[in-house]
């Protein structure tokens, strides 16, 4: 994705309008935030505007989370795209079951931008998908308040030295030698895994002037020096060992071109909570080249990094939540669809068949719900490149097997193993009884990601 298109939250919050919402029904709610600004002047009338969204709500309900909907809808006018953000301290029925959500969040883009439509949609929902923060903002005393709780969540901060002290020794002590490790093996990165941005020990890493890779799981502003080469990445997914959760941002620091050779990452990592308690030495050349860079070089076109990233977590969503209390085991097969569908055969009637590309892609957060809802299904989903939804239930007719599996994988992941093999595409499988995610390219495994309660680490 080139970077002039990426879109990152800092713009999203310059494009927002905050208002209350008085409405105690779904359609009063977009009027009255289609009425919060002046389309006029943009060429678009609110009637041209409230259709468009309600032509969207007709085949997509838009709630992403119980208190949490995001109506969106494209029109022709020369704009980018607006952002309101209404927020309701009595809730607003929205949901098909008349469930109440405080926070409603419409999103307009022009046509001229809908290739970034779902780009956009994603970054949005990424912004508000922390329950606390939109917790925080339903509380907020008033919309300036929200507003500026908003500024707040994607400012930098600079001031450290307040904070350094309250970290544990062990912390800074082990990221003064990996800096020092850092700088005798001339990696390429420094990465640090932590719960919080707070637990970072950024003084003691004030010597290393190189890359630095944070990966976080909760996303939240804490302090952090003003210095280049500093790059946070949340990945919102406790349940992975502390070294899979390094694995997944190293693959977010590839989908945005920061690993770019195939030497070494010194990671730091520890267990729940501040303290950090260990140094390993990763090369992330094999895995994450070879995901990201590799459908080049086999000559199909390439899948965006926020496709394969949106994929994955979904597959970790799911061994984490399961489905109505139970394990599920589920696969993706994403990419080069003209040769897995000659491979394929429907074992249900599709349930994505017939409706809108735009509706149907991974990047939009409405459509998660329902994807966990068919991975009860048998069978695989096949996704398209542009993460639009092919089918779901449908069988891979195998024509290769592998014996470099290891030993307890059984017909779901010999599955994914052949058809990554004969074709150019990439297979996520969840396997039902571990709930390892396991990634396949070339017909071999290239990135294994566990959860926590199956590893010490």
């Amino acid at each position: 994705m080139p970077k002039k298109d990426l879109v990152t939250s800092e713009t999203l919050i310059n494009a927002t309008l905050v208002v209350e919402l008085k409405a105690n029904s779904r359609e009063d709610a977009i009027r009255e935030l289609v009425s919060a600004f002046d389309w006029s002047q943009h060429g678009v009338s609110d009637a041209e505007l409230i259709v468009a969204i309600e032509e969207r709500e007709a085949t997509a309900q838009t709630m992403v989370a119980e208190d949490l909907a995001i109506p969106h809808a494209s029109v022709d006018w020369d704009g980018d795209f607006r952002v309101i953000l209404g927020r309701s301290r009595d809730g607003v029925p929205f949901g098909a079951k008349g469930e109440p959500v405080r926070l409603v969040v419409l999103l307009v883009i022009g046509r001229q931008q809908a290739a970034r439509h779902l780009q956009v949609l994603a970054t949005l929902a990424g912004l508000l998908q922390a329950p606390d923060f939109r917790s925080a903002l339903i509380a907020a005393k008033n919309t300036a308040a929200l507003l500026k709780l908003l500024e707040q969540k994607v400012a930098p901060r600079s001031d450290t030295k307040a904070h350094a002290a309250k970290l544990p020794e062990l912390s800074v002590t082990l990221a003064q030698q990996a800096a020092q490790l850092a700088r005798t093996l001339n990696v390429q990165a420094l990465l640090l895994a932590v719960d919080r941005l707070a637990s970072v020990p950024w003084q003691a890493l004030s010597d290393w002037p190189g890359k630095i890779l944070v990966v976080s799981t909760t996303d939240e502003k804490a302090e952090r020096p003003d210095r280049p080469n500093v790059h946070v990445f949340e990945v919102p997914h406790a349940g992975l060992s502390r070294i899979d959760r390094a694995n997944l941002g190293m693959l977010l620091a590839a989908s945005n071109d920061l690993l770019p050779d195939h030497s070494d990452v010194v990671c730091v990592t520890g267990p729940p909570g501040e303290r950090l308690d260990c140094i390993a030495v990763i090369r992330p050349a094999d895995k994450f080249h070879a995901i990201f860079d590799g459908n080049i070089e086999r000559g199909t076109a390439r899948i965006p990094p926020a496709v394969i990233l949106r994929v994955i977590s979904l597959a970790i969503e799911l061994a984490s939540e399961g489905r109505e209390g139970r394990a599920v085991g589920a696969m993706f097969v994403l990419g080069d669809t003209r040769q897995v569908e000659k491979r394929t055969r429907q074992l249900v009637l599709n349930p994505f068949h017939g409706f809108s590309r735009r509706i149907r892609n991974v990047l939009d957060p409405g459509l998660a719900e329902t994807i966990k809802e068919y991975a009860s299904l048998d069978g695989a989903f096949i996704v398209a490149a542009d993460g639009t939804m092919l089918s779901a239930g449908t069988y891979l007719v195998p024509e290769t097997s592998s014996d470099q599996l290891a030993s307890g994988l059984g017909a779901r992941h010999q599955a994914a193993a052949s058809i990554s093999a004969r074709t150019k595409a990439i297979a996520i499988v969840i396997s039902q009884s571990t709930g390892k995610v396991t990634i396949f390219q070339n017909g071999s495994s290239v990135l294994e990601l566990e959860r926590s309660s199956f590893t010490r680490w």
